[in-house]
């Protein structure tokens, strides 16, 4: 597995990313967030408006972000739609279903001493040289400053590359939710729960 030296980890991500950042989500997360929101231009608005940047680890290589990860705990969520930024894209009877769906998908209940890690996205071109492993690594170190003890996250059963990572940097799982054909739509059809002791 290559890896690269000349990356940056850091916390604030720059006013000048913050597209690039939605763009990674959008592509990253692509399949599920379609079936939500089909205009390409419509989500990246959306992102934009719903996502705490001061909540997550960015990595930027040469002034360009190439990975991203959210990070939320009681009280702080990464990713956090509101109603009225629906309500600008949408009528109000289609803004509606589209919030209680985008709610009930976002539902957690993080411990007080529990960091959740709720996205991870990494360019395409860049997978397979430890963008990834370092991000968590920085999570796991940050957490442990924070003196939080336990980091969780949940995968989707179809993205068996990232769990594989989770499991090699010692992610254990607690438990998978089947979903079957009601979640089929978005890509996926269970969720797997994980956690690491820090």
């Amino acid at each position: 597995m290559q890896s690269i030296n000349r990356i940056e980890i850091v916390q604030l991500l720059p006013n000048t990313l913050r597209n690039q950042a939605a763009k990674l989500l959008y592509e990253s997360f692509y399949i599920k967030m379609r079936v939500l929101i089909k205009e390409k231009d419509k989500a990246l608005r959306l992102i934009r408006a719903a996502t705490n940047y001061e909540s997550g680890f960015y990595v930027i290589l040469d002034n360009k972000l190439v990975g991203i990860t959210g990070i939320q705990n009681k009280g702080n969520k990464y990713f956090n739609v509101k109603f009225s930024d629906l309500l600008k894209e949408f009528s109000f009877f289609t803004a509606l279903p589209k919030f209680i769906r985008f709610k009930l998908e976002s539902i957690s209940f993080p411990k007080d001493n529990e960091l959740e890690i709720v996205a991870l996205s990494v360019q395409k071109d860049m997978r397979g040289k430890n963008i990834g492993t370092s991000i968590i690594n920085e999570i796991i170190k940050y957490a442990k400053e924070k003196e939080f003890n336990r980091l969780s996250l949940t995968v989707v059963d179809t993205n068996q590359d990232a769990k594989k990572l989770y499991e090699r940097i010692g992610f254990s799982i607690t438990k998978i939710v089947k979903y079957g054909f009601i979640t089929r739509s978005a890509g996926f059809e269970a969720v797997i729960h994980m956690y690491k002791n820090i």
